[in-house]
């Protein structure tokens, strides 16, 4: 089973619950779903923030927007359709998610987790995002299948406890 007990305690949000839920829905046993098994009319509420990354193995990996929710226009102002992680405006950020996306490739599990998105333009935001592995085989990993929801700081450090979070 590729269900994962510790990546859902880390989605504190109930949109990142529900839409790895339904990811995990998709799967058959240890079988990855695949691009074909996930329906937008099925997440159409997290469509907007719902991204699908290739995974490119050229020369090095490198990861690949192939698909980019409209509301990825709020972090980066413009289209990230068809552009390389290492090729968008978040400076040192892509290290960051160039680890999370080869830890799904390589340990092939989901992960969840919250950042801070690295653009001029949400430098007020947290990032709640979900990754999970997607595969046009069901068994090697090729897609990543993302889901991120923009958060303003200011409600996170009113409601901590909401989003699971604590202060020293």
């Amino acid at each position: 089973m590729l269900s994962d007990d510790n990546v859902l305690h880390q989605m504190v949000l109930p949109e990142q619950q529900s839409f790895y839920n339904y990811w995990l829905s998709k799967c058959d046993g240890d079988m990855f779903p695949s691009r074909g098994d996930i329906f937008p009319s099925d997440i159409s509420k997290q469509l907007p923030m719902t991204s699908i990354i290739n995974v490119e193995n050229d020369k090095e990996r490198r990861f690949k927007y192939r698909l980019a929710g409209t509301g990825f226009w709020k972090l980066y102002k413009s289209e990230i359709q068809g552009k390389f992680i290492d090729e968008l405006p978040i400076g040192d950020r892509s290290d960051y998610w160039n680890r999370v996306l080869g830890q799904v490739v390589d340990k092939r599990k989901p992960y969840a987790g919250v950042t801070q998105p690295g653009t001029i333009n949400a430098s007020n935001y947290a990032l709640f995002w979900v990754r999970l592995p997607i595969s046009d085989n069901k068994k090697d990993i090729n897609l990543i299948l993302g889901y991120d929801h923009l958060v303003k700081i200011s409600e996170v450090k009113q409601d901590q406890s909401r989003f699971g979070l604590m202060s020293a």
